[in-house]
């Protein structure tokens, strides 16, 4: 499991709110594409929601980024009552910045897994 050792060390190397929204992002799209794969993938997400975690304790997300996280989260059916509650704050204090693709994803990620 060399891809998921990588990935896990570089999540802890890239912890700021673009490399964490990217890595999410890709991460949803390979689990959704691959669900018999080899890869751990709780593992992946649970070290990826704890960086996420860390990092908005001290950082503001922008919009973009909350929308990919969310929607990641969301794609793959991951209930994280902690981080969409932490991800609620992020979204409501930049909430003017939103486009509607953003405010779209975010809503569909809500509604998805039941957080409204």
């Amino acid at each position: 499991k060399p891809l998921v050792k990588q990935t896990l060390d570089l999540s802890n190397k890239l912890r700021n709110p673009q490399s964490l929204a990217v890595m999410a992002h890709a991460v949803a799209k390979i689990f959704s594409q691959a669900r018999n794969s080899i890869i751990d993938f709780e593992k992946l997400w649970e070290v990826l929601e704890g960086s996420i975690v860390e990092v908005a304790k001290t950082e503001t997300f922008d919009s973009r980024h909350c929308a990919n996280i969310l929607w990641a989260l969301a794609k793959i059916n991951r209930e994280s009552d902690q981080l969409f509650g932490l991800m609620e704050n992020q979204v409501l204090f930049r909430i003017d910045d939103f486009n509607s693709q953003d405010m779209a994803n975010t809503v569909w990620a809500y509604a998805r897994v039941g957080h409204l």
